[in-house]
């Protein structure tokens, strides 16, 4: 079969992943290409960027400018290409995966792309194709989840200017009028998307499912911690608590509460009997600090900045103790599955994918969305009260479940189901 996948760049969280199954697709025999908008991977014949028309870049530049806080709304059904520079990989595809609509694919191009005949999935990771607009739906003012998407996203409180339009209301009836006239088939990440894509009224007239993304093998080969510790200059001593993201300021990922945390840890440990006199506390963190502080006695906070390299991530989770995932909007994490399947206990609040990995008490604690204080108790019960159950059994599935293999595989299993109910 001949796959096209498409994704806005190929080096963040979704890229990876998008280019890890690019990679797996084309080993196993199928021609696989991925188009993007942003490329840092120079020497992969596989990978190609689209050129983006410089009027409509100026355009959205506008866009962006006017909107009250740009970074959160992703899709508005605007695009910086043209469909004729994407023509020649559609016509020569079999099925297309439609990673990323920011920038990329407005709805013209979407309708072209699904009146080709071709096999057309969706690959959604994050709320956009589900709402008015938002990546997250998640308020800074409120810290609480916006549920404006289940009533046709009126008046969204992330725009200033543009409400005077209700863009957002528009943008979210052309969604609801799309999905009701083609009914794609949206693959989500996990049970957790999937149900905020059944209940959203612009997606729950499509065919939901989902297939679990893949964890890159050059990221969860087995390290000795000591050996580990050594490229970091960690001592074997110190407990290190590991946080990490794209954007550590982004508000869904929960950066902002580390340090509130991290407080209540310490005055929790202290009132348990530790002092901290013969272990030093590290908070380690990756990713760009967007302005992000942690400034909390008794532990030493170590910024790593980004990380780009696989072996020296792999590297870094064999270092560490615990990770901390205190996300309040996010999917996954992908840190989440890299911790867990090298091996390293997580700590994050019941929602997401951890609500489908973490099993309290074997590889981590699933803390009640979103109790600070319980979850600071969690990072002392990891670091000091050491009785996990035996968790090999849960780790080979989740594995197995996480392998670049065992998504390719399921990816090419549907695709030839719905090629053959097409003929």
């Amino acid at each position: 079969m001949k796959f096209l996948l498409i994704s806005y760049n190929d080096s963040d969280g979704v890229g990876q992943v998008v280019l890890n199954l690019n990679k797996s697709l084309n080993k196993k025999g199928h021609k696989s290409e991925m188009i993007v908008l942003n490329k840092t991977d120079s020497n992969n014949n596989y990978l190609f960027k689209i050129p983006r028309s410089s009027i409509k870049k100026i355009f959205y530049y506008v866009l962006e400018f006017l909107k009250k806080r740009y970074v959160d709304l992703f899709s508005f059904g605007n695009t910086t290409i043209n469909y004729k520079s994407i023509k020649k990989y559609i016509d020569r595809s079999e099925v297309i995966i439609i990673y990323s609509l920011h920038k990329f694919l407005d709805f013209k191009i979407l309708s072209k792309i699904m009146e080709q005949n071709k096999i057309v999935y969706f690959r959604p990771l994050d709320m956009e194709l589900a709402t008015g607009g938002c990546h997250v739906n998640y308020l800074y003012e409120t810290g609480v989840e916006c549920e404006k998407y289940l009533s046709g996203c009126n008046n969204c409180p992330k725009l200033n200017y543009f409400n005077f339009f209700n863009i957002s209301n528009s943008i979210f009836k052309k969604k609801k009028s799309f999905m009701e006239k083609y009914k794609p088939k949206i693959i989500l990440e996990n049970k957790f998307t999937k149900n905020f894509y059944q209940k959203s009224p612009i997606t729950k007239c499509a065919t939901n499912d989902f297939i679990y993304l893949n964890t890159r093998e050059s990221r969860k080969t087995y390290i000795e911690k000591t050996e580990a510790r050594k490229l970091f200059n960690f001592e074997n001593k110190d407990k290190i608590l590991l946080f990490g993201t794209y954007n550590l300021n982004a508000p869904h990922k929960g950066g902002r509460l580390i340090e509130e945390i991290l407080k209540l840890f310490v005055n929790f440990s202290k009132k348990n009997g530790k002092a901290f006199k013969n272990e030093k506390i590290k908070i380690v963190t990756f990713g760009r600090q967007q302005g992000i502080q942690i400034n909390v006695p008794d532990i030493e906070w170590v910024h790593l900045k980004e990380i780009y390299n696989d072996k020296k991530l792999n590297a870094l989770y064999r270092s560490a103790d615990v990770f901390l995932s205190p996300s309040t909007g996010c999917n996954g994490p992908a840190t989440i599955r890299e911790s867990i399947v090298n091996d390293l206990p997580v700590v994050a609040f019941d929602h997401g994918e951890a609500s489908e990995i973490i099993s309290n008490n074997v590889n981590g604690y699933l803390v009640p969305n979103f109790d600070k204080h319980i979850f600071a108790e969690s990072i002392f019960n990891i670091l000091f009260n050491k009785n996990f159950q035996d968790k090999n059994n849960l780790q080979k599935s989740l594995k197995l479940r996480y392998s670049s293999e065992t998504e390719a595989n399921k990816i090419i299993t549907q695709s030839i189901q719905d090629i053959n109910l097409k003929k």
